[in-house]
This record gives C-alpha cells, sequence and structure tokens, in this order.
C-alpha cells in the first residue's frame, strides 16, 4: 500500500488553498489505489485463504489512516478546504459508480 505523509502544519501554512487542495487530491488518490490493492487481496483470497487476515488487516489500517488523517487535518484548522476535497472525491466516485451501473443494467438486458 501506498504511504501517504500529510506536510506539517507548518508546510501547509505555507502554502495557498489551491496547493493545499492538490495536497488532499493526492491523498485521496493515494487511498483509491490502496482500496484497489485491498480488492486485488480480496480477491485472491478465493485460492489463498490466508491472504483474508491480510485483508482484513490492511482494512484496518486503512481506514485508520483516514481517522487519523481527519483529525490531524482538524487539528492543522483545514477541515473546511479538506470538506471540499471530501465533496469533490464523493462526486467523482459517485460518477464512478453510475458509470457501473449503466454497464451492469446494459449487460443483464
Amino acid at each position: 500500500m501506498v504511504y501517504f505523509e500529510l506536510p506539517s502544519k507548518r508546510e501547509l501554512d505555507s502554502i495557498d488553498s489551491k496547493e493545499r487542495m492538490n495536497i488532499f487530491r493526492q491523498y485521496f488518490a493515494a487511498s483509491r489505489y490502496d482500496r484497489l490493492i485491498i480488492q486485488k487481496c480480496l480477491l485472491s483470497s478465493a485460492y489463498n485463504e490466508s491472504s483474508f487476515s491480510e485483508v482484513k488487516d490492511m482494512e484496518r489500517e486503512h481506514d485508520e489512516n483516514y481517522y487519523d488523517k481527519v483529525k490531524i487535518i482538524k487539528e492543522y484548522g483545514f477541515i473546511d478546504e479538506f470538506i471540499v476535497a471530501v465533496k469533490e472525491e464523493e462526486q467523482a466516485i459517485q460518477k464512478i459508480i453510475e458509470a457501473y451501473d449503466k454497464r451492469m443494467r446494459m449487460s443483464s438486458l
């Protein structure tokens, strides 16, 4: 999985909101990448049952990492900007879901 290190408060303070938004976008891209790695490991558990515990550990680590990042961002005072990035990410994911929904509906005809 990708390790994403959030810049320090001092570093985030020294850049403008546009640059901070790009950092938040990078974080979400790393998170999506990690989710794909987790999904790949989950799939492999069908033929390698020992990987199932690894999947659970990866899921836990991924979720804890997210909650830690949110906590730090709140402490740094950038939660409002982060929420804008969260909503942007939600919209992007919704578009992906809609594309899959459309493909699935078409394939069931």
